[in-house]
């Protein structure tokens, strides 16, 4: 196979032998590459095997908030023989075309994540009914058109264990909290946190910090080590890209971070005592299975949390607490799941928390 024969944004690897398929990836790097714009994606996929797209940021699939997702995708590739590919968008006014892009690709499936393309997503669905869209960390307003599933997590859950594993762990009772944004995402993240830090710890103070950026290091950086000139020794990183030179800091000062999309600890493995995580890949793969055997049910929202196994603390977590401290964050993992404890998602439901 030519090299230009291997710029294609789907691969065929239908009806290969083990041996092939090892010699196309020695040859070409990767099973599917980073579409580029005006090539015609190639290949025999088979009746019977999906075709999915997906939409990234700049980062693409390097970015931790696209990397699970991706994961996922490749999970399908390796067990569904499905055929896998993404597009970058610069800016959300890049939605329409990308969709468009990947239609055109005769995609069965196009997954997108973050509410910022629900929108794109609910027009584009109407004008291509035979095309399934995945909406992960999204959801749509009724009506829901028929043929789309927007996905929902109660990542404040998961921030709630963090939060009471930091409550635990600060030793100088300051500690810190930087987002990318204030969104309802970020304040979901912000409260579950301090809800958790409070049930454990009601004196700690806690810093909040607003970077407006996911991808400006620097600017982030900065808001670390003011933080860290404030005495907090733990803080938790809600973004993105940006978010790793939190850890950075955090590591060279000799404090501890908070990871956050996917298990962070190999950033800094002494420092990062913990990881948020939406498993976008999980649930991804789950859904092009029901896809592929013609169970998916479309035209709704879907919910995930710790009872559903959406989100989570990374599986490190344990590797940095002792063992008395890794057993009460799953006995109040428990009672979550349970529903003796509802984690509040917001300013209002927070007070209400602190009332009860």
């Amino acid at each position: 196979m030519s090299k230009k024969n291997k710029k294609d944004f789907f691969k065929d690897i239908v009806a290969l032998s083990a041996a092939v398929v090892l010699i196309v990836n020695m040859l070409a790097g990767c099973s599917v590459v980073e579409r580029i714009t005006g090539q015609t994606p190639t290949g025999d996929f088979g009746s019977n095997i999906p075709r999915i797209g997906l939409i990234t940021g700049e980062g693409g699939v390097t970015d931790p908030y696209y990397q699970k997702a991706w994961d996922g995708m490749q999970e399908a590739q390796r067990e569904l023989q499905a055929g896998i590919g993404y597009v970058k968008i610069k800016s959300d006014k890049d939605y329409p075309s990308r969709l468009t892009e990947l239609s055109e690709d005769n995609c069965e499936m196009i997954v997108t994540l973050g509410q910022n393309a629900v929108s794109a997503v609910a027009d584009a669905a109407k004008k291509n009914p035979k095309i399934t869209y995945i909406c992960l960390d999204g959801s749509l307003d009724s009506p829901i058109p028929a043929n789309v599933l927007g996905v929902s997590y109660k990542i404040e859950e998961a921030a709630f264990l963090a939060g009471i594993l930091t409550g635990k762990m600060t030793k100088s009772k300051v500690v810190g909290f930087i987002s990318g944004d204030n969104s309802e995402a970020s304040q979901r993240y912000f409260y579950g946190f301090k809800s958790g830090l409070r049930t454990v710890d009601s004196s700690s103070e806690l810093l909040k910090g607003l970077a407006g950026t996911f991808t400006d290091k620097a600017r982030v950086e900065k808001i670390a080590v003011r933080m860290i000139n404030s005495q907090a020794d733990v803080v938790f990183n809600v973004a993105g890209t940006a978010g790793n030179s939190i850890i950075k800091v955090m590591n060279q000062y000799g404090k501890y971070a908070i990871g956050s999309d996917l298990d962070q600890n190999y950033l800094a493995p002494k420092r990062v005592m913990t990881s948020v995580i939406k498993y976008n890949d999980k649930v991804l793969l789950d859904i092009i299975k029901k896809f592929k055997d013609k169970q998916l049910v479309l035209g709704k929202n879907n919910i995930y949390g710790l009872a559903e196994e959406g989100v989570g603390l990374g599986e490190t977590t344990k590797n940095m607490v002792s063992d008395e401290l890794y057993e009460k964050i799953i006995q109040y993992q428990e009672n979550i799941i349970s529903g003796k404890i509802k984690v509040p998602a917001d300013e209002n439901t927070y007070f209400e928390y602190l009332d009860n």
